[in-house]
């Protein structure tokens, strides 16, 4: 059985590849910076070996904290947030940067630093601050050598040699300094972020070969009381990158979107891209001039919704000429799935186009995401598991991009993203349908009726159209004749929740026959068979009605069959 700490290397070498060694974070509270791009070269491994990783394990493995303790998604972000940074020097490694530096980095608002680009991110809605600026601290010297913390291992070995000791020294060293209580921001008893600056560069940066430096995280610790409250997870980042002077927020940036609750959406294991450049979350941490980081590119739409940062528009019916403005000045976000329902996988539409943070984007254009909620919280694995035609049984991504080229080069570990990518890009392409590649099928090779047709040039406004069912088709099936001799009545209440009456009338006796479909044809439930007497008959249904399964909300259609002839009509199912 692995011991609390322990760290696994697998070895094997892939010839012809960078050798690089990632994060494979097991537990739910960790997770790292993706090594800059530089350092892994392209392509797939020889023999289905994939890079060597490192497994952190938290150091207490008893450690029976609250599941909600810092998770800031899922609630509303917005107003003052208050951010701990400390500077720490060791005895082995001294500074090279004025503590003023990080002030700016850090809390000036203005383009570049890590409050500017989340007030963007949020429209204005969060305001990251402090109490304590760093300038005002000054270096902290950890009582070990940063050899010690680091131990040959990124900083992320057995405790206590590694990052989650240094984090528990500092702490105790800054508490006659520090009122702790103050970066509760939530009044949940636990200091929300506390940001670490180690001096030097980060391993991130270099590669395989840096094991002597740490590895930019987000970690925890055993909870440490202090003032009243709790510090139980923390983040690390380097003091600089190549030189003194060049640090970017691109990497707090990253590290914070942990905090808020996050997960990593580039492939820890390095056998494909995740989604690439396209995201903060992903490689896109490293945009910028001389890809530092400097201008980081912005949240995705499934992260910005997580965040609360953007609402989706729910499309739940076939609409034209759809005005799709650029995220970036608020344009919105559509959700696509069948008939509008409501479930795990669905698609999500965002303009996304070359200004502010999204400046170095590889290109601009509509980006169509295919998001599988069942892959998300799954020990911070959700962009792991690459899927592309030919792959389709290891799994797939939580967030993954569609490609309009069709080429699935972020998949197959050949790109991190170009003009290929988005919709019409490079290639032209101006529709996205269950017959295209690639199509809008879910991942069982199911057909969604999601179609995307008409789409426009790239630009700050582009327009398409959405189109979520078949439904015009599938009335003209049913619809076969409607004789005076019976009617069918709107379903009422419409819509509904969870129950609707329908009303049908018989000029003469009939065998009658009354069926519910959901919109892919499948049938629901048999609510009324047998015969009726002529006159006017009201049936009452209940969606929930034995029934273990709940449906998912969205649009359905009643049948009903007797002896002179059949009719239907669709109903809508609230939830």
């Amino acid at each position: 059985m692995k011991n609390p700490g322990d760290s696994f290397y697998n070895n094997k070498q892939t010839i012809g590849l960078t050798l690089l060694i990632l994060f494979a974070l097991l537990i739910p509270n960790g997770a790292a910076m993706p090594p800059h791009p530089d350092v892994i070269t392209s392509g797939n491994s020889e023999a289905g070996e994939s890079p060597g990783k490192i497994i952190i394990y938290n150091p207490d493995p008893e450690l029976n904290a609250p599941s909600k303790l810092l998770e800031i998604a899922n609630s509303e972000i917005s107003g003052s947030f208050k951010a701990l940074a400390v500077l720490i020097n060791f005895s082995d490694k001294a500074n090279s940067v004025n503590p003023a530096d990080f002030d700016t980095v850090l809390f000036v608002n203005q383009q570049g630093s890590v409050r500017h680009y989340y007030n963007e991110m949020s429209f204005g809605q969060l305001d990251i601050v402090t109490v304590n600026l760093p300038s005002a601290i000054g270096w902290i010297t950890a009582p070990q050598t940063y050899a010690y913390y680091c131990n040959g291992q990124n900083g992320t070995g057995a405790y206590p040699l590694n990052s989650q000791k240094l984090c528990e020294d500092i702490i105790d060293l800054i508490d006659p300094i520090i009122d702790f209580s103050q970066y509760d921001n939530n009044d949940n008893g636990y200091v929300d972020l506390l940001i670490l600056i180690h001096t030097g560069p980060g391993a991130e940066l270099f590669g395989p070969d840096s094991t002597d430096y740490i590895w930019s995280h987000k970690w925890s610790i055993s909870p440490r009381s202090k003032d009243g409250v709790s510090i139980y997870e923390y983040t690390i980042q380097p003091e600089y990158w190549f030189s003194p002077g060049d640090i970017t927020c691109g990497v707090f940036c990253h590290e914070l979107g942990h905090i808020f609750g996050l997960p990593d959406l580039y492939d820890r294991d390095n056998s494909s891209n995740g989604i690439g450049r396209w995201s903060l979350m992903s490689y896109g941490s490293w945009l910028g001039p001389n890809s530092l980081g400097g201008t980081p590119a912005g949240l995705d739409a499934w992260s910005r919704i997580e965040l609360g940062f953007n609402n989706y528009t729910n499309v739940s019916s076939n609409s034209h000429g759809v005005t799709i403005g650029n995220v970036e000045e608020g344009g919105a976000i559509y959700r696509l799935w069948s008939s509008g329902g409501i479930g795990n996988q669905y698609f999500l539409v965002e303009n996304r186009q070359k200004i502010g943070y999204d400046t170095y984007l590889p290109s601009d254009g509509l980006l169509i995401w295919h998001i599988d909620e069942t892959r998300s919280g799954i020990s911070n694995s959700n962009n792991d598991y690459e899927w592309y035609p030919g792959h389709t049984t290891g799994g797939n991504y939580l967030v993954a991009l569609e490609q309009s080229d069709g080429l699935f080069e972020l998949d197959k570990n050949i790109s991190k993203g170009n003009s290929g990518d988005p919709f019409p890009g490079s290639y032209a392409v101006t529709e996205f349908t269950p017959s295209t590649t690639p199509n809008s099928n879910n991942y069982n090779g199911d057909n969604t009726y999601v179609s995307i047709e008409n789409i426009s040039a790239s630009g700050p406004t582009m327009t398409a159209d959405f189109y979520v069912s078949l439904l015009s088709d599938i009335n003209e099936e049913l619809s076969l004749i409607k004789p005076a001799s019976f009617s069918l009545g709107q379903n009422f209440p419409n819509p509904f929740n969870p129950q609707t009456s329908i009303e049908i009338e018989l000029s003469f006796e009939s065998s009658v026959s009354l069926k519910i479909y959901d919109i892919l044809g499948r049938l629901i439930d048999t609510p009324l068979e047998g015969k009726l007497r002529s006159g006017k008959h009201r049936v009452k249904w209940n969606c929930e009605n034995n029934r273990e399964d709940k449906l998912s909300a969205g649009i359905y259609i009643y049948k009903l069959v007797t002896d002179f002839g059949t009719d239907s009509k669709t109903m809508t199912l609230l939830k």
